[in-house]
């Protein structure tokens, strides 16, 4: 695949003119409530997307009115510059496309390895239409013991929970060692064990739905 990274500030890179990203060697276990998004600017964050013609990360991924605003295209993602390990990650989140029938976004965790515009090795908790709090592994990543060439994915244990498009949902993620869980309004919708990794950065993802978040902030899992 075709890649290359846009890169939002570099003062945790491991040296300058790096290629792959800058994981913090020991992760970042929270002790309080923590905002990962000030409403102001994406200080933090690193903008990772395709290289399509006209491409424009700053276009792609903007803040305005206090809420990250994201285009869905090209596809890529926004993720911290910092891993984190043991948390619990509140997002809320609401389409603000009124056309795709079925508008794509998703959260990852365990972010590992070097940055690709799309599929980073992570665990992904799904936000498309429908599908909030379906798991998908993403470029080899493995829980439940699950073999994975690729990619796969783990269905949602309940009916949706998703509000209509336009309303605000909350999705709560909790990481504790190798195990994660994911809920959506209140709801719980998945589960995962045995992790292939502990610890990682956290990535809001543009996948063809133009989306919106706001209320983003980490805190102790336990």
């Amino acid at each position: 695949m075709k890649k290359v990274l846009f890169l939002v500030g570099c003062a945790l890179a491991v040296s300058c003119g790096a290629v792959d990203m800058a994981v913090k060697a020991v992760p970042v276990r929270p002790t309080a409530k923590t905002a990962l998004f000030n409403g102001k600017d994406l200080e933090g964050w690193t903008k990772v997307i395709n290289d399509e013609p006209g491409s424009n990360p700053d276009a792609t991924w903007t803040v305005k009115d206090g809420l990250i605003h994201c285009t869905g295209t090209p596809f890529g993602y926004l993720r911290t510059q910092l891993s984190y390990a043991d948390y619990k990650l509140h997002v809320e989140y609401r389409w603000a496309d009124t056309t795709t029938e079925s508008p794509n976004s998703g959260i990852f965790m365990f972010t590992t390895g070097p940055d690709n515009f799309f599929l980073p090795k992570a665990i992904e908790a799904q936000l498309k239409l429908g599908s909030a709090g379906d798991w998908v592994l993403l470029s080899k990543a493995t829980l439940n013991g699950m073999a994975n060439d690729n990619i796969a994915s783990v269905k949602k244990m309940a009916d949706s929970s998703e509000k209509p498009r336009g309303e605000w949902n909350s999705v709560d993620i909790t990481v504790l060692g190798n195990t994660v869980e994911v809920t959506v309004n209140g709801v719980l919708q998945n589960k995962g064990k045995d992790v292939y990794t502990d610890a990682g950065q956290i990535c809001l993802q543009s996948e063809g739905g133009a989306i919106q978040f706001r209320n983003i902030f980490i805190e102790p899992a336990k």
